[in-house]
């Protein structure tokens, strides 16, 4: 059903920018020219109700590639016993969408170190189909909007590797945490 309600969008749209473009070159006399500003003009207009998408995930692409490594000091973390932190999620704003960084940090459970870190970002969709409702997790249309560490499959094995031991926060006491 879905589906069938972006062909009918996409028909509308088309349909509503040819007769922009159309009606706006009627009274140029010269058909080349007119042809000519009558497909920039739909070149132009076509992609409008996507361009913050478009944009957006440009941006999006820039953000992952910066955010797309773990970090750890594989000599200090040997041997460590960690636990995911509680962290704020980062909100990043100038975009053409909305973008919010989760950071990840495993925390040693004795000292309070951040020994093995990572950041996941996330992206919203775009004003037009947040408008419309067709997407339930409000997610981009022409691009997938969630991005972490390619290794990050791999955090076990690193766990492993460097005989890292995981524990959840919860066993901890009050005063182990401070």
């Amino acid at each position: 059903m879905t589906g069938l309600l972006l062909l009918l969008l996409a028909a509308v749209w088309l349909t509503l920018v040819t007769a922009v473009a159309y009606y706006s070159t009627k009274r140029i006399d010269s058909v080349v020219w007119r042809s000519a500003i009558g497909l920039l003009m739909l070149a132009v207009l076509l992609p409008l109700p996507l361009i913050n998408e478009i944009v957006g995930k440009q941006q999006f692409d820039k953000l992952c590639e910066e955010n797309n490594t773990i970090h750890v000091n594989r000599v200090t973390a040997v041997g460590r016993t960690v636990y995911l932190a509680e962290s704020t999620d980062v909100e990043i704003k100038g975009k053409w969408l909305r973008f919010v960084l989760k950071p990840w940090r495993y925390v040693d459970a004795k000292s309070g170190e951040t020994v093995v870190s990572y950041n996941r970002l996330m992206a919203d969709g775009g004003l037009f189909f947040r408008m419309i409702r067709i997407s339930e997790g409000n997610v981009p249309f022409i691009f997938k909007g969630l991005c972490y560490p390619g290794e990050l499959v791999r955090l076990n094995e690193l766990f492993q590797e460097l005989n890292i031991t995981q524990i959840q926060r919860a066993s901890l006491t009050r005063k182990e945490i401070k």
